[in-house]
């Protein structure tokens, strides 16, 4: 490949095949240089696995015909490459390297292990799916079944731009940060005359295929939040804002987020999220203290922190530990020195306010009236995170069947920021500047626990 300049996509691609990674998942804009970054990868697997044989994969054979084998041709064929028809199976001369080439379709009335896979035997350890936005994860696991035979297994997977890709989430969930790019990563390879006729696109298409920022889809419990007024880019944090946490607990995967309150735009703005896996609360509370400590041991902090005045959990951490006897509320506010973060935690054991349909719709009310927003940052980098996000969970969380909220194991943060609602916007009269009650609630402290019993 000496001879040609690859744009980053299609360098990031070969990167991954170079590290091995079990799962490259691409979702590109039009005119990316996706297909060729396939065509790209399998010249780089035939010289590197000579011998080999992979599996390439289309949504459709017309498909392959117009999209997939001109590209093959253009590139693969004047470097010695053949293809036999019969065999749908193109072949490096130089290497003896192979690519089957394959289209995806079962018909509904077959079951799952009668599919165009079945049989092929992938000795180079890669198989390639192109179109992944006009499939299902289904064939991403029949093809991961057919690599059996070669070294450590790698999926490619690309596709357009469409909201919660499910190629995408298959690479986080292997560890691998998806690659995000917009069509303008080709932009060399793309006229000027092009991307201006693409701005007489609709505003909503032209964001999705071009700039690779595709809308929600709708049935969204959280129709009130959109992009556009809810996440900001102009956000600066002074030591003067008041801070507060909100924790979902789970050992599994807990969810962080630290919030500010700007008096200017009169919102709770999230500044920082921490979704990790399988951490302890000693554990959790060291990643939170990296970036947020609280303002009356500021004194202690090891430099600049967003200070903390307030907090709140999940009422589940109430329960005790089987291993440590104590319950999360208790351990995370332990001194710092002994694993905690030196401030307790409220949380309520009120029926009305813990009932998540009732949470729901004091959420969905509150980003009606913008009093939550997201930094830019926040956004980000939440597209591109390993495991959960704020950002993910709102283009997920949506209404089942039966009008509940469906859980699909992505909504932690969104339970977080919920448990901030119920406390600090349950009643929408009250000072957001403050977040002082109307009238004292009555409440019971024990080591850390702070437990509101008002009703409502």
């Amino acid at each position: 490949m000496s001879d040609l300049i690859l744009n980053d996509l299609q360098l990031e691609v070969i990167g991954g095949i170079r590290r091995s990674d079990r799962v490259i998942a691409a979702r590109c804009g039009w005119g990316s240089g996706k297909t060729s970054s396939l065509v790209f990868a399998l010249w780089f697997i035939a010289k590197t696995r000579p011998g080999t044989t992979s599996l390439l994969i289309t949504d459709t054979n017309s498909r392959y015909n117009s999209v997939l084998m001109p590209e093959i041709e253009k590139w693969l064929m004047p470097r010695g490459w053949t293809y036999n028809h019969t065999l749908r199976q193109w072949v490096d001369t130089y290497t003896g390297s192979a690519v089957l080439c394959r289209s995806y379709f079962r018909p509904g009335t077959r079951d799952a292990s009668h599919n165009p896979l079945e049989g092929i035997n992938v000795t180079s350890g890669v198989a390639l799916i192109d179109e992944c936005q006009t499939l299902s994860a289904e064939v991403a696991h029949k093809a991961l079944g057919r690599l059996r035979s070669g070294p450590s297994p790698t999926l490619i997977l690309v596709g357009l731009p469409v909201a919660d890709a499910w190629w995408c989430q298959m690479a986080e969930d292997a560890g691998n940060p998806p690659l995000l790019f917009t069509s303008y990563v080709n932009e060399a390879n793309l006229s000027e005359a092009w991307f201006e006729a693409t701005e007489l696109l609709p505003e909503d298409e032209r964001e999705a295929m071009v700039m690779n920022r595709p809308k929600p889809p709708s049935g969204l419990v959280y129709q009130e939040f959109s992009i556009e007024s809810h996440v900001i880019d102009d956000f600066k944090y002074s030591p003067e804002m008041t801070g507060r946490i909100a924790i979902d607990w789970g050992f599994r995967k807990p969810s962080v987020l630290i919030l500010v309150y700007d008096e200017a735009r009169e919102a709770s703005v999230v500044v920082h999220e921490i979704n990790p896996q399988e951490v302890t609360i000693r554990q959790l509370a060291e990643m939170i203290l990296r970036v947020a400590w609280p303002r009356a041991l500021k004194d202690q902090a090891p430099g600049p922190r967003i200070w903390l005045d307030a907090g709140c959990a999940d009422k589940a951490g109430k329960a005790r530990n089987d291993q440590t006897g104590r319950s999360a509320f208790r351990e995370v506010a332990k001194p710092i020195e002994a694993g905690g973060i030196g401030m307790p935690l409220r949380h309520t054991t009120d029926p009305v306010r813990t009932d998540v349909l009732n949470g729901v719709q004091k959420l969905k009310r509150a980003f009606a009236r913008s009093r939550y927003l997201i930094t830019r940052e926040v956004w980000t980098r939440g597209e591109r995170a390993t495991g959960n996000s704020l950002r993910k969970a709102l283009m997920s969380y949506a209404w089942d069947t039966k009008e509940q909220p469906k859980k699909d194991g992505r909504e932690d943060p969104l339970d977080a920021l919920r448990y901030d609602c119920i406390f600090n916007y349950w009643a929408d009269e009250v000072s957001r500047s403050s977040y002082t009650p109307r009238r004292k609630p009555n409440r019971t402290k024990r080591a850390g626990i702070i437990t509101d019993r008002r009703s409502f």
